[in-house]
Order: C-alpha cells, then structure tokens, then sequence
C-alpha cells in the first residue's frame, strides 16, 4: 500500500527532513564516489575509459528519446491516484524496452562507424541489457519522489554507491579493463533494483492503462522530451564530437574532466533540487511561498557551489600531481578550464527544474535550443582548433548562456534579488581566482603536499570570511531559519513560517 502524499501543511516540514536525508546520503555517496573515481583512474587508462564513454552515449541516448518525460510528468502530475501509477509504469517500461531493443540491432551498424573502438558493440549489448533494470527502477524512484519520501531515496543512494564502489574497482584490480566500468554500472542498478522490488517497493509492480491519463501524460511529456532531448544532447554532445573526431584517448580525458567538474552539481545541487522539486510543485500555486523555497535553494547552490569551484580548479595542480598516474595528467588543463561550468551547472540546474515543477517545460525548450545553437558550433570549431581544452570553453559558454536564460524565465514564475542572489559570491570566486593566479609564482617553490595544504586551507578562509564580512546579516538570518526549521521537525512541531 502506498503511503499518503503530506498535506501543504506538512510540506515544509518533509522539505526540511528530505533536506537531513538528501544531505547526509549525498556526503556519503560523494566521499564514495570521489573514492571510486580515484582508484578507477588509477587501475584504467584513458582509452578503456572512452571506450565505456562511447557505448554508454549510444545506450543512454536511446533511452533519452524513449522517456517521453514521463518521470517529470507523473511528479507533476496533481492527485495522482492508482490508476495513473500503473498506467505511468506501464507506458514508461513499454517506451524503454523499446528503444532498448532498437539500439541492440543498431550496435553493428554504429560499430562499423568507430574501427578504432574495439568491442564497442559489445559495450552496447552489455549496457542496453543492463539498462533494462534501469528503466524498471525509474518510476519506483519516482513514486518516492511524489510521495515525499527521501529517507527511502537516501537509503537508495548510498546502497547503489557501495556496491558501484566495490564492484568497479575490484574488477579494474584484477585486470579487467573496460569490463569493469561496465561492472561498475551493473552493480549500482542491481543493487537499486533489488531494493526498489523486495525491500522498499513503493509501488506493487501491476500493468494497467487508463486511456485520459496516457493521453495527459502524452501532452505534458512532449514538451518535458523535447527539453530532456536537449539537455541531453548538451550534455554529451561534446563527448559524440571528442570521441568521433579525436578518438578513444582524448575522450577518456575529456570525459573525466567533464565528469570532475560537474561534483559541485552532485555535491551541491543534487541533494537541495532532489528536495526541493516535489517541493516546487507543490507550491506552484502560492508565488510568495514558491518565491521563498525558490531563494533558499539558489542562494545556498550560489554559495557552496562557488566555494566547491574555487577550491577544486586552484588545488587541481598538486592533486593531479599527487594522486593521478602520468597518463591522465592532460587532464589537468582541461579541467581547469572548465571554471566557469563547474560553477554556473547547479544554477542553470536549479531554474531548469523551478521550471519544469510549475508546468513552463516550453521556457525551457527554447533555452535549450539557443544553447544548441551556440554550443554545437562552439564544440566543432574549438575541437578542430584547440582540441579538447576548446571543447571545454565550449561547454564554458553554452553553460553561460544557459543560466543568462533560464534565470530570465524564471523570473517570470518567481520574484528574487539577482543582486542579493549573485554578487558577492560572483566577486568572491573572480577576485579569489586572480589572488591564486597572482600567488602562483610565489608557490612555485613549495613542495606540493604544503603547497596543496596551504590552498585547501586559505581557499576557503578567504572565500567564507569575505562572504561573512559583506553578507553577514543574511548569512546569521540563514542559520537561524535552519536551525529554526530543524527544530521544529524534531519536536514535531508545526510548519515554519
């Protein structure tokens, strides 16, 4: 039996202690995954790595144009009853078998394209099959969502990153190469799977179709593929280029960069946005509320994801020195490049998902398709001339413009500050980057342990004492609303105001 969806009143309260769930699963996932990253870098080569890239785009991008943005439809969706779960289930397994299948027969014929991958067929088969279970997890997940339930979600996470995390690098130990990236990915949707079927199990899997609800999730879902089509093609497209025209190494690099970069969005935003969705469209109909949560969570992705940029592009230097074997250090370059995204991602995520939760899919769209524009062009023109570090400015300036516009919509649905939301934090991470590239000279003669220790420690004192000394009335209100609501949900209390 599924457990009731909370009244409004109690939305603030399942916000906060989603927000405990979310954050604690999220640190525990994150340590586990930079730990996972680490030694799989170590034990694989760049090439076994472009190799698992490759096959995994084709895979994922066929389950991309057969979701139909059904997951964001159904959380959506107002009073979602019995029937409208079983007939969101049955549509959502039915599009993704099907696509699933399509790419299966497709894997010779897109093989035959890239001689220089060898076995990328059979990284095909083995991804498409794995990514059945995948298709079964989504909507379990979803049901979660609607529901409010992200201590089940938490609990989710961190069993999925246990098993990725001993799997995968245990199989690279032994030797097996790309073979272990795909067990890595195998491992991680069992483990989901199995808790999502026989112990969670929000939902009793049943079939059934109610033919109003298809056609409502039909008509909402166009308009959610369309931006989930784009978002993926701005996601990846620039890993299709670098593995087309470079070839296996170049987009083991560029893949890792990429992946690095985007940890302040896995750190940050993840866990505040996995909240604050459900959250977002249950207010929909109260601006001032809706305005409110909205504020909260940006201003919170402003400031840790400019602290979590900060950090990571300054230390790259010594931790790539220290830690990675000889081969991926190219990477280095190009990751630090990459700035300007690792900052800007979460907050394009943030007023993307404020976006589709208040049921304005198409503002997001058209977004979409003015980034394309500017990105594609930029991906193709700076791979040709600069290789993958102009791969990376190009994924810099489709980010930016991006943000430029989805913030622009979103200040159509909501009512906020830019100033109070972006300027101090903009001017922290701008004037802390030209103190580090002024002090580098200076550094040059410290041993990279005490030069990495000495950044890890002024980084984040000069960024939290210029941010306390300009915001400090705001930041002292913020802490005192959060422990505010955190009292409340502990002593049960009623909804914050």
């Amino acid at each position: 039996m599924n457990d009731p969806v909370p009244p409004p009143s109690e939305i603030a309260r399942h916000t906060v202690r989603g927000s405990v769930y979310s954050v604690t699963a999220s640190a525990i996932t994150i340590g586990l995954g930079l730990l996972r990253t680490y030694l799989m870098v170590s034990l694989l080569l760049p090439e076994q790595v472009g190799l698992a890239a490759l096959g995994l785009f084709y895979v994922e991008m066929s389950t991309q144009v057969g979701s139909l943005g059904l997951n964001t439809a159904f959380i959506h969706k107002p009073d979602a009853g019995p029937a409208d779960r079983r007939t969101y289930y049955t549509f959502h397994l039915l599009l993704g078998a099907g696509v699933l299948g399509a790419v299966s027969l497709a894997a010779p014929a897109i093989a035959g394209f890239y001689p220089q991958f060898d076995g990328l067929q059979v990284v095909i088969w083995l991804y498409a099959g794995i990514s059945l279970l995948s298709i079964a997890n989504q909507p379990q997940v979803a049901f979660l969502e609607k529901d409010l339930r992200f201590n089940r979600i938490a609990v989710l996470d961190v069993c999925g990153a246990l098993a990725t995390t001993v799997v995968g690098p245990g199989l690279a130990f032994l030797g097996f190469g790309v073979w272990a990236i795909l067990g890595e990915f195998a491992a991680g949707t069992l483990a989901r799977f199995t808790l999502l079927h026989f112990w969670i199990r929000p939902f009793r899997p049943r079939l059934g179709w109610d033919r109003a609800t298809a056609g409502w999730f039909w008509r909402y879902g166009r308009s959610v593929w369309m931006n989930s089509n784009l978002t993926f093609l701005l996601g990846y497209f620039d890993d299709f280029w670098v593995g087309t025209t470079l070839g296996r190494g170049p987009l083991g690099i560029y893949n890792k960069a990429y992946e690095f970069s985007r940890y302040p969005r896995r750190v940050v935003a993840n866990p505040v946005l996995s909240v604050f969705f459900p959250t977002f469209a249950y207010l929909q109909g109260d601006r001032t509320r809706l305005s409110r949560a909205f504020f909260r969570a940006a201003s919170l992705i402003v400031r840790l994801g400019g602290l979590f940029a900060l950090v990571a592009v300054i230390a790259a230097p010594e931790v790539f020195r220290l830690f990675l074997p000889e081969a991926w250090l190219p990477m280095r370059p190009v990751f630090q490049l990459m700035l300007a995204y690792t900052f800007f991602d979460p907050l394009q995520l943030a007023a993307r998902r404020l976006l589709l939760a208040t049921g304005r899919p198409g503002e997001v769209v058209r977004a979409g398709w003015v980034q394309l524009a500017v990105f594609v062009p930029a991906v193709v023109a700076g791979g040709r001339g600069f290789g993958v570090a102009g791969v990376a400015v190009a994924a810099d300036l489709m980010v930016l413009v991006g943000v430029i516009l989805l913030f622009r919509a979103a200040s159509r649905v909501v009512d906020y500050s830019p100033s109070a939301l972006w300027l101090w934090p903009v001017v922290a991470v701008m004037g802390i980057t030209v103190l580090a590239v002024l002090a580098a000279p200076g550094m040059r003669g410290l041993a990279d342990p005490w030069s990495l220790a000495l950044k890890l420690t002024a980084v984040p004192a000069l960024y939290a004492g210029f941010l306390y000394l300009v915001e400090r009335d705001q930041l002292l209100t913020g802490v005192r609303m959060i422990r505010g609501l955190l009292g409340r949900v502990s002593s049960g209390g009623g909804e914050p105001s």
